[in-house]
């Protein structure tokens, strides 16, 4: 997925990534796990157990969670998003108990704001993106949240 500008042009304005960074983003959800209970992981179909892509939470540099998925191209439309979206929001009141779960959105996404408003969150401001994650480009982002 990273490989193709396609894919990432909602995620990096459509730059690919290096091996390194893939193994940093790796190592970075590993410590999520560990810390939180929750990362970004593997998006499977139920029936196949093919890997569509990736679904999951992390905490933001602000201590917020965000909610957040990706999944491959071919995938598109299906309700995946939603379906596994759902679970972490569930997740996020129900186990955890969080008060609030976020979603930073690049602003032309309109099918990624569709999932978000299916699950609950609602658009808050728009927002500098490395101002919820100090790595992330200075781009301007759509800014997502659901109160519990």
């Amino acid at each position: 997925m990273v490989r193709d500008p396609e894919m990432m042009r909602y995620v990096t304005q459509g730059r690919t990534w290096s091996d390194e960074a893939v193994d940093e983003m790796l190592e970075r959800q590993g410590r999520h796990l560990a810390n939180h209970g929750v990362c970004f992981g593997a998006a499977e179909v139920t029936k196949t157990g093919e890997v569509i892509g990736l679904v999951g939470m992390q905490q933001l540099d602000d201590g917020d969670f965000e909610l957040g998925w990706w999944i491959w191209k071919e995938h598109w439309g299906q309700g995946y998003a939603t379906e596994a979206g759902r679970a972490f929001v569930e997740h996020a009141r129900d186990v955890m108990g969080l008060k609030t779960l976020v979603a930073v959105i690049d602003p032309p996404n309109v099918a990624s704001k569709t999932v978000a408003r299916k699950l609950g969150l609602e658009f808050e401001s728009k927002k500098r993106a490395c101002e919820t994650i100090s790595r992330r480009d200075d781009q301007i982002i759509d800014f997502y949240r659901v109160r519990f």
